[in-house]
């Protein structure tokens, strides 16, 4: 009897399943305080559906500062070429340094303009806008509302991705003031597969109360890209080393990013 032997496809669709979930085999405690948003969405919406991870860990010689970090899992759908729908589970370690669902979050973006092709003039710049909201595993914990203005911009090989935050706590005892934050990346398109880049993600406190040195603000380096696995299939990475600007910001923190995407 002839054995099969895998073809490289198979062992590359293994390797990138194993890249995808690497970052979630380490624990890390759960940020005490308010942590900078750690992704900058695209406005453009696609028919696709994606899974995937995405979370940060901290290093730091303060005990405060280290080893804090949060893991979420996710599942999309872009319904239409405006419309998107994603439900995030998020996870926090525990005090027998177990991982422990600790809420779940549900995003929508709306595109306001029309996705241009590469090979089509781009647009001025692309708008559209996030809405979200965090319930609590715990029934005692606030809930959190979510929203955000969505900016992109393509000129050549250059993108430009900017979001503007508006956050605030509801429910259970909390009614607090609006809090304001940002994020922000650039990348150059080297190929498709590798686009080298910055980001840049920071707060700056309650409206009323706006500061830049007493929050947390983070800047570094990243890899991005997309590696094709086959027609329509494709497996979207985000790998970001930040350091800290602000004093009651970590040292060092990565931050990490897969996605596995399929359109249709």
């Amino acid at each position: 009897m002839t054995r099969k032997i895998p073809t490289p496809d198979v062992y590359r669709v293994i390797y990138l399943i194993a890249l995808c979930f690497l970052p979630t085999q380490f624990g890390y405690a759960e940020q005490s305080n308010e942590s900078p948003p750690f992704r900058a969405w695209w406005p453009i919406v696609n028919k696709e559906l994606e899974a995937g991870t995405r979370g940060f860990a901290t290093k730091d010689s303060a005990p405060k500062k280290n080893n804090l970090g949060k893991q979420k899992y996710g599942f999309g759908v872009g319904f239409t070429d405006r419309f998107f729908v994603e439900v995030e589970g998020h996870l926090k370690k525990s005090s027998d340094g177990h991982n422990q669902f600790s809420a779940i979050e549900i995003e929508s973006r709306y595109e306001f303009t029309d996705t241009k092709a590469f090979d089509e003039t781009a647009n001025p710049i692309d708008i559209g806008l996030l809405v979200g909201i965090k319930l609590p595993k715990k029934r005692t914990d606030s809930y959190e509302l979510e929203s955000r203005l969505l900016l992109y911009k393509r000129a050549g090989r250059f993108r430009n991705t900017f979001n503007f935050i508006m956050e605030k706590e509801i429910g259970n005892g909390e009614s607090g003031q609006i809090e304001v934050g940002y994020a922000n990346q650039f990348r150059y398109k080297l190929t498709p597969n590798i686009q080298p880049g910055l980001e840049i993600f920071g707060r700056f406190g309650k409206l009323g109360n706006l500061s830049y040195s007493k929050q947390q603000h983070n800047l570094g380096p990243g890899i991005f890209g997309f590696i094709p696995i086959k027609d329509g299939i494709s497996l979207k990475y985000e790998y970001t080393y930040l350091l800290g600007m602000t004093e009651s910001a970590p040292n060092r923190t990565l931050k990490w990013l897969t996605e596995f995407e399929y359109r249709f």
